[in-house]
């Protein structure tokens, strides 16, 4: 029986079978990077991603900063694997920005609070216990580019974390090579998309990753019919494992 387990596995595995993958930052270009929100072919709004490394420490800092129809601002604090430090978002900018969660992670909790927008921002206490592959669902995007590795067809499963739905599992599916163009240039990507199981039901997302690492985000397409296009590459660096 144990052989035939082993075999099964195997074959399993050879087929693209789920599995966790090896999630890695370091698989990433940092920089900063200019993006327009596109709604049925029209620019509603920009975008400024950046992703770099904490100073004094081997965290990795994603950040983005949105102007126009969904105007907000966030920040994410991983490990290089995506163990997940922190997390912040606010909506509005300036003076009216106002804070909709700020989290704290440590091992498999996460604390702190979300302010309900429905009732003027008031605040809830976050304590949550969070599973063990859990990425902050700020970055779910960023996961996904950092895959040792692209086969068509492959799949993988993971956990996100969100103050407002909770844990999720994520579905991801690794799909076919193809040029994409954008206004920043044409690009050899890699599709991959993947669905995230909420409480209020699934959502899929799309996203279209250079091929090659140092990856970086050249477009995504989201629940909404929304896409975002990626404009500029600004301050961009290659930055691999030794």
């Amino acid at each position: 029986m144990g052989f035939i387990a082993v075999v099964c596995l195997s074959m399993a595995l050879a087929g693209g079978q789920v599995a966790r993958p090896d999630l890695d930052a370091t698989r990433l270009r940092t920089g900063s990077y200019s993006f327009r929100t596109l709604v049925d072919g029209k620019e509603v709004g920009r975008s400024r991603i950046q992703i770099r490394r904490s100073d004094g420490s081997r965290n990795y800092v994603f950040s983005n900063l949105v102007l126009g129809s969904f105007s907000q601002s966030w920040e994410a604090v991983a490990l290089p694997t995506f163990a997940p430090v922190s997390a912040k978002l606010s909506f509005g900018q300036g003076s009216e920005a106002r804070t909709a969660f700020d989290l704290s992670y440590q091992g498999n909790r996460v604390t702190g609070f979300i302010a309900s927008q429905k009732e003027a921002f008031k605040k809830r206490k976050v304590d949550e216990t969070v599973a063990d592959d859990t990425v902050d669902q700020r970055i779910d995007w960023a996961a996904v580019m950092a895959f040792k590795e692209y086969v068509e067809g492959h799949e993988f499963k993971f956990h996100v974390y969100d103050a407002g739905t909770g844990n999720s599992l994520v579905s991801v599916r690794i799909s076919k090579s193809e040029t994409t163009v954008v206004p920043a240039g044409s690009f050899e990507t890699v599709r991959v998309s993947y669905r995230i199981d909420k409480r209020s039901g699934a959502e899929t997302y799309e996203v279209f990753v250079t091929k090659q690492a140092p990856r970086f985000l050249v477009k995504e397409k989201f629940p909404n019919g929304s896409v975002t296009e990626l404009v500029e590459l600004i301050n961009s660096a290659s930055e691999m494992p030794d």
